[in-house]
């Protein structure tokens, strides 16, 4: 199953290509350059969705713990 960050809500997304394109060395210049929307969807977003999905399919009894925990372990995947 796979969540779309983009389906709730009302605000429209802007398209701008310079914004989709992933910072190479993820330095702080670029990362401060990114609108906020652009900035979560590039650093927090991947991982989010993962582990709510991997919650999804687990069921546990504390979610919310084990999404903490599920980011936890996989924060430096996208780096």
């Amino acid at each position: 199953m796979e969540l779309d960050p983009h389906s709730v809500g009302t605000e429209k997304k802007e398209v701008n290509s310079k914004e989709n394109i992933k910072p190479q060395n993820n330095n702080n210049t670029n990362l401060n350059s990114l609108s906020i929307r652009s900035y979560l969807d590039q650093t927090v977003v991947p991982v989010l969705l993962q582990g709510m999905a991997e919650v999804a399919k687990e069921r546990p009894e504390n979610p919310i713990e084990y999404l903490a925990n599920y980011l936890l372990k996989h924060s430096n995947e996208n780096k």
